[in-house]
Protein backbone atom coordinates (compact mmCIF):
# COMPACT_ATOMS: atom_id res chain seq x y z
CA UNK A 1 0.00 0.00 0.00
CA UNK A 2 2.80 2.33 0.95
CA UNK A 3 4.66 1.52 -2.24
CA UNK A 4 1.55 2.25 -4.30
CA UNK A 5 1.14 5.59 -2.54
CA UNK A 6 4.78 6.50 -3.17
CA UNK A 7 4.41 5.62 -6.87
CA UNK A 8 1.25 7.74 -7.19
CA UNK A 9 2.85 10.68 -5.43
CA UNK A 10 5.94 10.42 -7.65
CA UNK A 11 3.74 10.29 -10.74
CA UNK A 12 1.77 13.36 -9.65
CA UNK A 13 5.00 15.27 -8.96
CA UNK A 14 6.43 14.29 -12.35
CA UNK A 15 3.21 15.29 -14.09
CA UNK A 16 3.11 18.64 -12.28
CA UNK A 17 6.75 19.29 -13.17
CA UNK A 18 6.11 18.45 -16.81
CA UNK A 19 3.11 20.79 -16.88
CA UNK A 20 5.15 23.59 -15.31
CA UNK A 21 7.92 23.13 -17.89
CA UNK A 22 5.36 23.03 -20.69
CA UNK A 23 3.71 26.22 -19.42
CA UNK A 24 7.08 27.95 -19.13
CA UNK A 25 8.06 26.85 -22.64
CA UNK A 26 4.74 28.08 -24.02
CA UNK A 27 5.19 31.42 -22.26
CA UNK A 28 8.70 31.76 -23.73
CA UNK A 29 7.41 30.92 -27.20
CA UNK A 30 4.67 33.54 -26.90
CA UNK A 31 7.20 36.11 -25.69
CA UNK A 32 9.57 35.42 -28.58
CA UNK A 33 6.71 35.59 -31.08
CA UNK A 34 5.55 38.90 -29.62
CA UNK A 35 9.15 40.15 -29.75
CA UNK A 36 9.51 39.11 -33.40
CA UNK A 37 6.29 40.94 -34.32
CA UNK A 38 7.40 44.02 -32.37
CA UNK A 39 10.86 44.02 -34.02
CA UNK A 40 9.29 43.80 -37.47
CA UNK A 41 6.95 46.71 -36.74
CA UNK A 42 9.85 48.74 -35.36
CA UNK A 43 11.92 47.99 -38.47
CA UNK A 44 9.12 49.36 -40.64
CA UNK A 45 9.04 52.48 -38.44
CA UNK A 46 12.80 52.82 -38.92
CA UNK A 47 12.48 52.66 -42.71
CA UNK A 48 9.80 55.35 -42.67
CA UNK A 49 11.79 57.52 -40.25
CA UNK A 50 14.92 57.29 -42.40
CA UNK A 51 12.94 58.19 -45.52
CA UNK A 52 11.50 61.28 -43.82
CA UNK A 53 14.98 62.31 -42.62
CA UNK A 54 16.49 61.98 -46.11
CA UNK A 55 13.60 63.83 -47.75
CA UNK A 56 13.74 66.63 -45.16
CA UNK A 57 17.48 67.06 -45.66
CA UNK A 58 17.14 67.33 -49.45
CA UNK A 59 14.15 69.68 -49.20
CA UNK A 60 16.23 71.86 -46.88
CA UNK A 61 19.01 72.15 -49.42
CA UNK A 62 21.42 69.58 -47.99
CA UNK A 63 22.83 66.54 -49.80
CA UNK A 64 22.46 63.46 -47.57
CA UNK A 65 23.97 61.31 -50.31
CA UNK A 66 27.40 62.38 -49.17
CA UNK A 67 29.41 59.90 -47.13
CA UNK A 68 28.77 60.24 -43.42
CA UNK A 69 25.05 61.04 -43.54
CA UNK A 70 23.43 60.17 -40.22
CA UNK A 71 19.68 59.58 -40.02
CA UNK A 72 18.09 60.49 -36.67
CA UNK A 73 17.38 57.39 -34.59
CA UNK A 74 13.87 57.26 -33.06
CA UNK A 75 13.72 56.84 -29.29
CA UNK A 76 12.99 53.32 -27.93
CA UNK A 77 9.32 52.53 -27.42
CA UNK A 78 7.32 50.07 -25.32
CA UNK A 79 5.58 47.25 -27.18
CA UNK A 80 4.08 45.59 -24.08
CA UNK A 81 3.19 47.92 -21.19
CA UNK A 82 2.28 46.36 -17.84
CA UNK A 83 -0.45 47.57 -15.50
CA UNK A 84 2.16 48.66 -12.95
CA UNK A 85 3.70 51.05 -15.44
CA UNK A 86 6.70 48.89 -16.32
CA UNK A 87 7.46 47.59 -19.83
CA UNK A 88 7.72 43.89 -20.62
CA UNK A 89 9.04 44.46 -24.13
CA UNK A 90 11.05 47.47 -25.33
CA UNK A 91 11.88 47.96 -29.01
CA UNK A 92 14.79 50.05 -30.22
CA UNK A 93 16.36 51.04 -33.52
CA UNK A 94 19.85 51.54 -34.90
CA UNK A 95 20.17 53.29 -38.27
CA UNK A 96 23.56 53.55 -39.97
CA UNK A 97 24.61 54.77 -43.40
CA UNK A 98 26.32 52.13 -45.53
CA UNK A 99 27.13 54.45 -48.45
CA UNK A 100 30.90 54.59 -48.80
CA UNK A 101 31.01 56.41 -52.13
CA UNK A 102 28.14 58.45 -53.66
CA UNK A 103 26.96 57.79 -57.20
CA UNK A 104 29.54 59.15 -59.63
CA UNK A 105 30.45 58.93 -63.31
CA UNK A 106 30.65 55.41 -64.68
CA UNK A 107 34.05 54.08 -65.58
CA UNK A 108 33.89 53.73 -69.36
CA UNK A 109 30.65 52.34 -70.72
CA UNK A 110 30.06 49.86 -67.90
CA UNK A 111 30.12 50.35 -64.14
CA UNK A 112 29.20 46.75 -63.23
CA UNK A 113 28.76 45.20 -60.80
CA UNK A 114 27.99 48.14 -58.46
CA UNK A 115 25.91 50.36 -60.74
CA UNK A 116 22.87 52.59 -60.65
CA UNK A 117 21.30 52.49 -64.12
CA UNK A 118 18.98 54.92 -65.91
CA UNK A 119 19.50 57.77 -63.48
CA UNK A 120 17.92 61.12 -64.33
CA UNK A 121 20.90 63.46 -64.57
CA UNK A 122 18.92 66.61 -65.36
CA UNK A 123 20.07 69.30 -62.89
CA UNK A 124 16.52 69.87 -61.67
CA UNK A 125 16.27 66.21 -60.60
CA UNK A 126 19.86 65.03 -60.01
CA UNK A 127 18.85 61.48 -59.11
CA UNK A 128 21.05 59.54 -56.69
CA UNK A 129 21.13 56.68 -54.16
CA UNK A 130 21.54 56.26 -50.40
CA UNK A 131 21.95 52.93 -48.61
CA UNK A 132 21.30 52.31 -44.92
CA UNK A 133 21.41 49.45 -42.44
CA UNK A 134 18.40 49.38 -40.12
CA UNK A 135 18.44 47.14 -37.04
CA UNK A 136 15.38 46.72 -34.81
CA UNK A 137 15.69 44.91 -31.47
CA UNK A 138 13.00 43.80 -29.01
CA UNK A 139 14.29 43.37 -25.45
CA UNK A 140 12.95 42.35 -22.05
CA UNK A 141 13.03 44.42 -18.83
CA UNK A 142 16.55 43.22 -18.03
CA UNK A 143 17.83 44.15 -21.46
CA UNK A 144 17.83 40.60 -22.87
CA UNK A 145 17.29 40.69 -26.64
CA UNK A 146 14.47 38.35 -27.66
CA UNK A 147 14.26 39.23 -31.38
CA UNK A 148 16.20 41.27 -33.92
CA UNK A 149 15.33 42.41 -37.44
CA UNK A 150 18.43 43.49 -39.37
CA UNK A 151 18.12 44.62 -42.98
CA UNK A 152 19.76 46.83 -45.59
CA UNK A 153 17.74 49.41 -47.49
CA UNK A 154 18.35 51.51 -50.61
CA UNK A 155 16.61 54.83 -51.24
CA UNK A 156 16.27 56.65 -54.55
CA UNK A 157 16.80 60.39 -54.16
CA UNK A 158 15.78 63.40 -56.27
CA UNK A 159 15.86 67.18 -55.85
CA UNK A 160 12.10 67.31 -56.37
CA UNK A 161 9.27 65.72 -54.32
CA UNK A 162 9.05 63.10 -52.96
CA UNK A 163 12.85 63.55 -52.56
CA UNK A 164 13.37 59.99 -51.25
CA UNK A 165 11.75 56.66 -52.18
CA UNK A 166 12.49 53.18 -50.85
CA UNK A 167 13.46 50.99 -53.82
CA UNK A 168 14.96 47.88 -52.25
CA UNK A 169 15.69 46.06 -49.01
CA UNK A 170 17.57 42.92 -48.08
CA UNK A 171 17.89 40.75 -45.00
CA UNK A 172 21.35 41.22 -43.52
CA UNK A 173 21.35 37.62 -42.27
CA UNK A 174 21.56 36.46 -45.90
CA UNK A 175 25.12 37.79 -46.16
CA UNK A 176 26.76 34.44 -45.57
CA UNK A 177 24.79 32.46 -48.16
CA UNK A 178 23.95 34.94 -50.93
CA UNK A 179 26.29 35.47 -53.88
CA UNK A 180 26.89 38.21 -56.39
CA UNK A 181 26.87 41.98 -56.08
CA UNK A 182 23.92 43.22 -58.16
CA UNK A 183 21.66 45.07 -55.74
CA UNK A 184 18.69 46.09 -57.83
CA UNK A 185 19.20 49.82 -57.44
CA UNK A 186 18.52 50.74 -61.07
CA UNK A 187 15.50 52.94 -61.64
CA UNK A 188 13.91 50.78 -64.31
CA UNK A 189 13.19 51.39 -67.96
CA UNK A 190 12.33 54.86 -69.36
CA UNK A 191 8.73 53.81 -70.06
CA UNK A 192 8.10 52.51 -66.54
CA UNK A 193 9.76 53.89 -63.42
CA UNK A 194 12.37 56.39 -64.54
CA UNK A 195 11.88 60.13 -64.03
CA UNK A 196 10.87 61.84 -67.29
CA UNK A 197 11.76 65.54 -67.69
CA UNK A 198 10.04 67.85 -70.16
CA UNK A 199 10.27 71.61 -70.65
CA UNK A 200 6.85 73.16 -71.35
CA UNK A 201 6.19 76.55 -72.89
CA UNK A 202 3.62 78.19 -70.60
CA UNK A 203 2.18 80.22 -73.46
CA UNK A 204 1.84 77.66 -76.24
CA UNK A 205 1.86 74.42 -74.28
CA UNK A 206 4.57 73.06 -76.56
CA UNK A 207 7.18 70.87 -74.86
CA UNK A 208 10.59 69.37 -75.48
CA UNK A 209 12.38 66.51 -73.80
CA UNK A 210 14.87 67.41 -71.07
CA UNK A 211 16.11 63.95 -70.12
CA UNK A 212 19.78 63.35 -69.35
CA UNK A 213 20.09 59.62 -68.73
CA UNK A 214 23.23 58.30 -67.12
CA UNK A 215 24.58 55.32 -65.20
CA UNK A 216 26.74 55.73 -62.15
CA UNK A 217 29.11 53.65 -60.10
CA UNK A 218 28.78 53.85 -56.34
CA UNK A 219 30.01 51.94 -53.33
CA UNK A 220 28.36 50.52 -50.24
CA UNK A 221 29.85 48.39 -47.53
CA UNK A 222 26.89 45.99 -47.91
CA UNK A 223 27.51 45.15 -51.57
CA UNK A 224 27.53 41.37 -51.47
CA UNK A 225 24.13 39.79 -52.09
CA UNK A 226 21.43 39.47 -54.74
CA UNK A 227 18.39 38.84 -52.53
CA UNK A 228 16.88 42.29 -52.89
CA UNK A 229 13.15 43.02 -52.62
CA UNK A 230 11.82 44.06 -55.08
Amino acid sequence: MLLRTIVIVAFVIALATALLHASAALARARLHRAAAIAATAEFDRGLASAQVAIASAIAGGDDPRSVGFVAPTPAPSCADARSDGSCALTVSLAIASTTTQPVGPAAGSDCAPACAYDLQGNDAVDEGRISLRVTATASGPEGTAFATRDRYAIYRTTRVPPYASLIGERDASAEGIATGTSEGEDAGTPSLTTVDVRYVDAGTGASIEGNAWRSGAWARDDASATAWEP
